[in-house]
């Protein structure tokens, strides 16, 4: 079980969110030329042909970094994947399975002699850094313990690759109040975020938190799994349920929700539709506006008077999710670790510090234009003397659509 991170023992992206791609460069072997050359005789004027063999030189890239504490081992890891790069001969690098086919396939600028500029920071269970060439080539690097590695390219001129797609991971809304385990309580919300890099698409699927499902511990509201279990209980009966292969949660309470939006600032977002007021809160305008941390709050609590109730509250946190996404894309690729750190500081996950990186990065390959706000379709009924719903074939044969791709193709 992980412990808030501002005691360093957990790290949402959120997606968070996050994701894949390919990338392209001709392959240098051995290459040997044959030239013909005329030697003179000392008692003839016949010539003699001979052939000799060359090999061509070694191709090495040097890199370098603008700014102070740069770790010299994450520089000499660029360097030896780049170099293994543009020439096959060199020792191959201990970079992730599935990233060598992209790596060599992307269209990248590398010169003989590379300066990046990096952002490094530390995270419970390693570190994590950005580098970006001079022409805006995107490079995630990770130390678990076990020294760097590269472990993504965003190809300035296109393509990106950050782990195989599509990256599933379940974002989990705690109601705890403050002063109460913000990851033992009901999950006000639950929604898996489907992300790929390799075109900047995606899915925000919401689930009705009162969604009737079968559990190790009885049949339940999908929100009361993680009361009392945690969000470990919860994604492994989510993936369970549907086969899904979800890599990891992020969850976060009223406080930690608050304190994250305290941090990233005021929330610009377009609201779909008005809000009515509720006894503790005044009502919401459709349309442009800017939201203060506890007003981005109140919206996402709201389904009182709300046609569609928690369904239409689920896809209102949809919505939050991407205004989110967008906020943090007005910032440079390179502000991708630090916006972990401020995750940490506000949520937890059970995601390592490789994944976390490749996750951030993806969010800047993302079109929030082109990631789908959806909520599972359901019934309203009763089960255990409650209200709940219950979802269909409809809503599994979205989520196993999802599942295959990342997408839902309707």
């Amino acid at each position: 079980m992980t412990t808030p991170a501002n005691h360093r023992a957990a790290a949402v992206g959120f997606a968070a969110m996050a994701i894949i791609a390919s990338a392209c460069a001709s392959t240098a072997a051995d290459t040997t030329t044959t030239s013909t050359t005329v030697e003179p005789s000392t008692t003839t004027t016949a010539t003699t042909l001979a052939e000799t063999t060359t090999t061509a030189p070694l191709e090495t890239v040097a890199v370098s970094a603008v700014g102070e504490d740069i770790p010299e081992e994450l520089l000499v890891a660029l360097g030896d994947t780049l170099s293994w790069r543009v020439d096959q001969r060199n020792t191959t690098p201990p970079i992730p399975e599935g990233l060598a086919a992209p790596l060599l396939e992307l269209d990248l600028d590398i010169p003989d002699t590379l300066v990046v500029t990096a952002n490094v920071v530390d995270l419970e269970g390693g570190s994590v850094a950005i580098l970006v060439g001079p022409t805006g080539d995107v490079y995630a690097a990770a130390d678990e313990g076990t020294g760097w590695q590269i472990v993504g390219v965003d190809a300035a001129k296109g393509g990106a690759w950050f782990g195989g797609e599509p990256r599933l991971v379940l974002v989990l809304g705690s109601d705890a109040r403050p002063g109460q385990n913000q990851q033992r309580y009901r999950a006000d919300s639950v929604h898996l975020l489907a992300a790929r890099a390799s075109d900047g698409t995606g899915t925000i699927l919401g689930f009705p938190r009162d969604s009737y499902v079968p559990s190790p511990f009885g049949s339940m509201k999908l929100s009361s799994v993680m009361s009392g279990r945690g969000p470990e209980v919860i994604t492994d009966v989510v993936g369970d349920e549907w086969d899904l292969p979800i890599e990891g949660y992020v969850v976060t309470g009223f406080k930690g929700f608050e304190g994250l939006m305290a941090s990233l600032g005021n929330l610009p977002i377009d609201l779909p539709r008005s809000i009515p007021a509720q006894p503790w809160w005044p009502a919401f305008r459709a349309g442009a506006q800017t939201l203060s941390p506890q007003r981005v709050l109140e919206y996402s609590r709201t389904r009182k008077g709300v046609p569609g109730g928690d369904f239409t509250r689920s896809g209102n946190q949809g919505v939050v999710m991407l205004a989110m996404l967008r906020l943090i894309q007005t910032s440079d690729v390179l502000a991708a670790p630090t916006f972990l750190t401020i995750l940490e500081d506000h949520a937890w996950t059970d995601l390592s510090p490789t994944a976390q990186i490749q996750l951030a990065a993806t969010a800047f390959t993302l079109d929030p234009d082109r990631v789908e706000n959806v909520v599972l379709p359901g019934k309203l009924g009763t089960a255990g003397g409650g209200s709940v719903v219950f979802l269909g074939d409809d809503a599994d044969a979205m989520i196993a659509d999802l599942a295959d791709d990342g997408l839902l193709n309707r």
